[in-house]
């Protein structure tokens, strides 16, 4: 004998949620698509010059316009730096990279001079960028 055993008859529900059983009485909102267009880089997402300083996180900003979103590419020298990943920035990434946006309507292209400042000579002024500039140790 089970003296302190009670027996609970729950009755079976139609469905184990009831509140999410029934599709949506109608299809939920869409947004108008944007029309499409070219890509197209302006000195606000693309700036033509940057400055970087050595040894900090280094990012060339470089964003398009365009729909559908074009993709960026930016090269110098036939080597390639991503733009909007942050890296240490070194003395060979300072110079000038061709940035391209591309899309299926069309290409935008786009010159980006870094200039990457020494850190241990920038705190000099003057004559820490100078050095830095021309490789001086």
């Amino acid at each position: 004998s089970f003296p302190n055993l009670f027996l609970i008859l729950i009755p079976p529900f139609p469905n184990l949620f009831p509140a999410f059983s029934q599709p949506f009485p109608h299809p939920p909102p869409s947004f108008p698509s944007l029309p499409p267009a070219e890509p197209r880089l302006d000195a606000s997402g693309c700036p033509l010059q940057q400055n970087w300083t050595e040894g900090e996180p280094g990012l060339l900003r470089c964003r398009a316009r365009g729909q559908p979103q074009p993709q960026v590419l930016c090269s110098k020298d036939g080597n390639s730096l991503p733009a909007g990943i942050p890296q240490p920035a070194l003395r060979q990434h300072a110079g000038i990279y061709r940035c391209r946006a591309t899309n299926e309507l069309g290409t935008a292209e786009s010159n980006v001079t870094v200039w990457v400042q020494c850190g241990s000579r920038a705190q000099g002024g003057f004559f820490g960028v100078f050095w830095g500039f021309f490789g001086v140790f």
